[in-house]
C-alpha cells in the first residue's frame, strides 16, 4: 500500500466550479472537480492545454476564487479566509512554481530565492545563506550573485523553483516545473521531489504534460473538459494496482 494512503488530506475539493467571463461568453474552466491530495503524496494534474488544470492549481493557492463549491487547504475553508489570511497562508505555507518563472530582473539569483523568507521577516543574512544553499543543491552552487538574465531558461527555472522550496512549505504547487529542462535534469529534479513529497507534512501536486515524469506520481488525475476524468495510481510508485483511489 502507498504510504501516503494512511495520511491525513492536506487538499480537500469538492464540486469545485469556476467561470471566466460573463454573459455568453462566459466559460466554465471548472464545472464540478472533486479531488483529495494527501500529505506525504506526490500528485500529478495531467490533461490537454484548457482543460482547467493551471485554473485548479491557481485555486488551491489562492490566488483566484471559485465561483461555487468547497476547497479546503491545510484544515482551511479558502472561502472563509479574508485577503490578508489568504496572504499569510501563501506566504508560510505554499510553495508556487510558476510556469512563466517570474523572477525579477533587478535582483540577484539569491534575493530572488530568498523573498519568501525575507516576507516572512527573516533577518537579509539568513535568508540569503539558506537561498544559496537550496541552490547548491539544485546544481546552481556559486550562481547566487548572478542576475536571472544570466542565466539559460532551464537554470532560471532552477531558481524558481529554489524559491518556491526555500521556505519550507508545507504544499508545493508547480505548473510544468520540467517544460525547459532535459531528461536527466528533470528525472533528478523529480527525485529530489520524491523525497520532498514522502515526508510526512508536506503534499506536492505538479501540473504537467510531461509524460516522461509520470512513473514518479503517487497518483495522476487526468483531467477533461474542467472535470477530473479519471484517478489512477502511477503503475511504477504503486505497490498494489488494485488499490482503491478514492480512498
Amino acid at each position: 500500500m502507498n504510504a501516503a494512503s494512511d495520511q491525513p488530506i492536506a487538499v480537500r475539493c469538492r464540486d469545485l466550479i469556476k467561470y471566466f467571463g460573463e454573459g455568453e461568453g462566459r466559460i466554465a474552466a471548472l464545472r464540478g472537480v472533486d479531488l483529495d491530495v494527501r500529505f506525504g503524496e506526490l500528485f500529478m494534474l495531467v490533461g490537454p492545454s484548457g482543460c482547467g488544470k493551471t485554473t485548479l492549481l491557481s485555486i488551491i493557492a489562492s490566488v483566484i476564487d471559485s465561483d461555487a463549491g468547497e476547497c479546503v487547504v491545510l484544515g482551511r475553508d479558502l472561502a472563509l479566509l479574508s485577503p490578508a489570511e489568504k496572504a499569510r497562508l501563501r506566504r508560510e505555507d505554499i510553495g508556487f512554481v510558476f510556469q512563466s518563472y517570474n523572477l525579477i530582473a533587478s535582483l540577484s539569483v539569491a534575493e530572488n530565492v530568498a523573498i519568501p523568507l525575507l516576507l516572512n521577516r527573516r533577518p537579509r543574512e539568513e535568508a540569503l545563506a539558506a537561498a544559496e544553499r537550496i541552490l547548491a543543491r539544485l546544481g546552481l552552487g556559486g550562481r547566487g550573485s548572478s542576475r536571472p538574465t544570466d542565466l539559460s531558461g532551464g537554470q532560471q527555472q532552477r531558481v524558481a523553483i529554489a524559491r518556491a522550496l526555500v521556505h519550507e512549505p508545507r504544499i508545493l504547487l508547480c505548473d510544468e516545473p520540467t517544460s525547459a529542462l532535459d531528461a536527466k535534469s528533470g528525472d533528478e529534479l523529480l527525485r529530489m521531489f520524491r523525497e520532498i513529497a514522502l515526508e510526512t507534512d508536506r503534499a506536492l501536486i505538479i501540473v504537467t504534460h510531461d509524460n516522461r515524469i509520470f512513473k514518479y506520481a503517487d497518483r495522476i488525475a487526468e483531467m477533461e473538459d474542467g472535470i477530473v476524468k479519471s484517478l489512477r495510481r502511477s503503475a511504477t510508485m504503486a505497490d498494489d494496482p488494485s488499490e482503491s483511489l478514492l480512498a
